[in-house]
């Protein structure tokens, strides 16, 4: 047992020491010069060993069970996912289905919250979540529409340091991305690519599952489900809210979103990879980039079917 522990010890601070002097600054090229633009913050020993493993070659996806009527959002979508990746395993949890994987994966606390939710939308949001913990891989939602390899989503100058990798989905550029907000920034959350059990997604599972618990404390069975309580409780604004506290946490410094206005290139923060608002949320109409440009890695189609039954 000794010996094992040793091991695993020195593996860390071996790992440590080849992180630190290869990515401990990043370099910028310029006139034949190279010069340090910015110190970025030693990785901690969790993330360490996260950095030791491969993104695994899963996708993940959820919606009814659709046989009876398929579209080509539930048909020709996932088919795109299992084509652009041949080589990664392709997997849709149905409605009618996701209770039974949630009650095998996970200890009954857990299970009994998400099994007890009427609510669509908020169990899918926790659902997602509980995947990428335990199982990592890439959660996208049924109307996106892959346009570039998830192999090619991380450029080789990040591939040994990033453990987690996010979208901007919208910047306000250094305004409130919501009324109150203490953020510019709101992260996607419908596309996400991660290596299970990392600690931002770990405490983003702990913190949905208490918003649901508060949630429901003061609501009768028949009230509705608000539009902001999703997005406040599940959705959006909460998965920002936990990043942008993973952010200040790892690097000591406080995040709201302003450093990310308007980038244009990947930006590590810690071990998570943030994408500029073209990868994850290209829009045609915005014309930032023209479609077949290889920043577009997903095509978000922005349905919103569930807004309908959530007032507000």
């Amino acid at each position: 047992m000794l010996r094992k522990q040793a091991v695993v010890v020195g593996a860390i601070l071996a790992a440590g020491i080849v992180l630190f002097l290869t990515c401990s600054f990043y370099i910028r090229r310029t006139s034949g010069d190279y010069d340090v633009v910015k110190f970025l913050p030693p990785l901690s020993p969790e993330s360490l060993l996260l950095s030791q493993q491969p993104f695994p070659k899963k996708i993940w996806q959820s919606w009814k069970d659709d046989s009876d009527g398929p579209t080509e959002r539930t048909v020709g979508f996932p088919h795109k996912w299992r084509t652009v990746n041949p080589q990664y395993r392709y997997e849709r949890i149905t409605d009618a289905n996701c209770n039974a994987y949630v009650e095998d994966h996970f200890p009954a606390n857990v299970s009994r919250v998400f099994t007890s939710l009427a609510d669509p939308i908020l169990k899918a949001d926790l659902l997602r979540y509980l995947v990428l913990m335990l199982e990592g891989g890439v959660w996208a939602d049924i109307d996106v529409l892959p346009h570039i390899p998830i192999s090619d989503w991380i450029t080789e100058a990040y591939r040994h340091t990033a453990n987690l990798v996010v979208g901007i989905e919208n910047d306000k550029h250094k305004n409130p991305i919501w009324p109150g907000s203490p953020y510019s920034v709101q992260l996607a959350q419908y596309t996400i690519l991660a290596k299970p059990h990392h600690p931002a997604i770990t405490t983003l599972v702990d913190r949905v599952v208490g918003n649901l618990a508060r949630l429901y404390e003061g609501k009768k069975s028949t009230d509705r489900v608000t539009f902001t309580e999703v997005m406040f409780t599940t959705g959006p604004f909460a998965f920002t809210e936990v990043l942008m506290n993973y952010f200040t946490e790892v690097t000591g410094t406080n995040h709201t979103g302003d450093e990310l206005d308007r980038i244009t290139e990947p930006k590590l923060i810690g071990d998570v990879l943030v994408l500029p608002i073209d990868s994850f949320g290209w829009l045609p109409h915005r014309h930032r980039h023209e479609a077949g440009d290889p920043s577009i890695l997903v095509e978000h189609l922005f349905i919103g079917s569930w807004r309908a039954g959530h007032p507000g």
